[in-house]
Parts: C-alpha cells; sequence; structure tokens
C-alpha cells in the first residue's frame, strides 16, 4: 500500500531527526578514528535535506564548544536515546531502501558512542574531585536534615557529596538521594550514592562508591549510565591497584587516622596515600579522621580530595567548618 502524503510527511521528519542527531554526535566524538568514520558513514548512508543538514552543521559546531562533563553527559545519553528510539519506528524502505541489516549496525555503533562519550564524560567528571568531599550520613548530623547540612558544605566550598545512608528505606533513600542531586547540580558538585547502585542511577547522581565487599566495579557499570562514575575504598596499597585495572574512576584511601564515625575500618595511613598517588593514574581521595587539626599532611601527601564526615556533618556550624577545611586544603598544595 503506498504511503500517505501524511505519511510521507512523517517519515521524512524523522528521517531528517535522525540524521541530525547524528550529525551533533560527530562533533562530540572526535576519537578514535574507526568509530568517528563509522558514525560518519552511518549518517551519510541516510537521504536528507541538504540545506537543513547545513544549518544544522553551525548550530551544532556552537552547542559542541561546551564539552563540560553535565553537559556533554546530558547531551550524549538524550540524543543516543533519541536516536535508537527513532530508528525503532523506521522501516529499511524509510530509510532509502537500506538493507534490513542496517538498524542493527547502526544500534551497535550508537552502542559504542554512547560507551566512548560515556567515559570521556567520567574522566571530565573525574578531573573535578579536587578539594573537599564531604560524606552525609543522617546518623552524623546531630539531629538536622540532611539536605540542610548538605547546603551548608556546598555553601563553604565542598567539590562533592556522598550520601551514606545505612538505615533508612530504599524509598526515603532515594528521594533524599534526588533531591540532593538536585542540590549538588545547582552548585556545580559532584554526588555520589554510596553502595547502591540502582539508588545511583535513579537519582541520576553523578556517581557511586562502593567498599571491598560491595558490588565490584564491573557489575556496578552494568547498571549504572556509561557517563556515571565509580569510587571504591582502600585501605591496601594493592587494593588501590586492583580497583584502578578494574576501571574504577577514583580511589579512596582510608583510614588515614583513627575514627569514630564508622565501625570495622581498616588503618590506611599516610604512607600508603604517597604510594598510592605515585603509583595510579586516577585522583586519589583521603579518608578517615580527617579534621582541621591534621588535614595538612593528608594533603601534602598527596591527596586530590579529602573525605571528611563528623569534621563538617557534626560540626557547629556546618559552612564554617566546610570553608576551613577547604581554605586549608587549598593552601597546602604544592605550589607550581
Amino acid at each position: 500500500m503506498p504511503a500517505t502524503p501524511q505519511r510521507s510527511d512523517y517519515i521524512a521528519a524523522q528521517v531528517q531527526a535522525v540524521h541530525q542527531n547524528l550529525r551533533l554526535l560527530e562533533t562530540l566524538v572526535t576519537s578514535p578514528i574507526g568509530l568517528t568514520t563509522d558514525l560518519q558513514t552511518l549518517r551519510e548512508s541516510i537521504p536528507a535535506d541538504g540545506a537543513a543538514a547545513e544549518r544544522d552543521r553551525a548550530a551544532f559546531q556552537e552547542l559542541a564548544r561546551d564539552r563540560s562533563a553535565r553537559a556533554l553527559g546530558l547531551t550524549a545519553r538524550r540524543v543516543v536515546a533519541e536516536t535508537i528510539e527513532l530508528l525503532g519506528k523506521l522501516t529499511p524502505s524509510d530509510v532509502g531502501g537500506l538493507p534490513p541489516e542496517w538498524t542493527g549496525r547502526a544500534a551497535k555503533v550508537l552502542d559504542r558512542i554512547e560507551a566512548r562519550l560515556g567515559a570521556e564524560v567520567r574522566q571530565a567528571k573525574a578531573a573535578e574531585l579536587r578539594g573537599l568531599y564531604v560524606i552525609v550520613d543522617p546518623e552524623q548530623t546531630t539531629g538536622r536534615p540532611v539536605q540542610e547540612v548538605a547546603a551548608a558544605a556546598l555553601d563553604g566550598g565542598a567539590v562533592a557529596l556522598q550520601l551514606r545512608d545505612k538505615k533508612s528505606d530504599k524509598g526515603a533513600m532515594l528521594r533524599t538521594a534526588s533531591a540532593l542531586a538536585t542540590l549538588c547540580a545547582a552548585k556545580h558538585a559532584l554526588f555520589f550514592a554510596n553502595d547502591h547502585a540502582d539508588i545511583a542511577r535513579l537519582s541520576h547522581a553523578d556517581g557511586l562508591h562502593v567498599g571491598q565487599t560491595d558490588l565490584p566495579v564491573a557489575a556496578a557499570r552494568q547498571v549504572l549510565a556509561p557517563d556515571q562514575l565509580v569510587g571504591t575504598s582502600n585501605a591496601l596499597f594493592e587494593e588501590a591497584l586492583t580497583s584502578e585495572s578494574g576501571t574504577a574512576d577514583y580511589v579512596a584511601v582510608g583510614r588515614i587516622y583513627d575514627t569514630a564515625s564508622k565501625s570495622n575500618t581498616r588503618p590506611a595511613g599516610l604512607e600508603t596515600l604517597r604510594r598510592v598517588k605515585r603509583a595510579v593514574g586516577v585522583p586519589v581521595v583521603a579518608i578517615g579522621g580527617i579534621n582541621e587539626s591534621n588535614v595538612v599532611p593528608v594533603v601534602q601527601a598527596g591527596a586530590d580530595a579529602v573525605c571528611v564526615v563528623s569534621a563538617v556533618c557534626g560540626a557547629r556550624d556546618p559552612k564554617a567548618a566546610a570553608a576551613r577545611l577547604s581554605e586549608l586544603i587549598s593552601g597546602s598544595r604544592p605550589r607550581g
């Protein structure tokens, strides 16, 4: 049965949208060369309005100049998902009589693009992990709402927050995590969920933090979006090396000092921190018993970020405590 004019217009619009999305992805994906070639070949195999494509090119180049981690991740995830959805509505005859296997091949290329852009976004996000990293735990906030303490920590200069909640049910945890993710996004800070990959994924967190007995990094990545980070806790030098080789985006080393905020932690110390920093290529986060009185040697030992709990959450004025710690961290870094 021949297509009606309305159907023909609909098909043309869908095909043009696929072409536009592939053009946008071309501006975002700059390597490896094999992937960029596959993407270009895919786009060129689709018939499209030449004048519209030329207009799109300039607009997409402008958009692609913003390669911030958050903008790139959101753009890539949206465009890939939308393109796969559009392709699912088209038949081979709709796109110029392409062979039946074309759609499947296109989906594979898009999967590779999503993975590539996800890795690029994670690298960019991880580079932002430099400064004060605050764990907010409802058991450590001296009765104050978690969101209140979190907002104060961010106002004081924290570059990252992590929600660690060992007692709430999943529904309440998700509501809190979603609120903190929104708060961090507004402050251009990173937000991590602790332990629960599903909470991290559903709350649109920047990432997940896991311990040695939690989900392995590879398993967590099967739940998370490609652009979400995974960080790990490590007490031993060998654990940190294993974490990095297992594609962790950052490694946390601790405990550095004795701490009362979490039981059954294992000692690591400053020497382990120094060894890890020399050996790995991902950001290193120091954690465990760190406060204003002992943070300087931690930074001097090589920590990219310093993670605290009670030093901010238990402070009478969390904003002021975070500000003092942030200043000490910044002032202790080697110059030049």
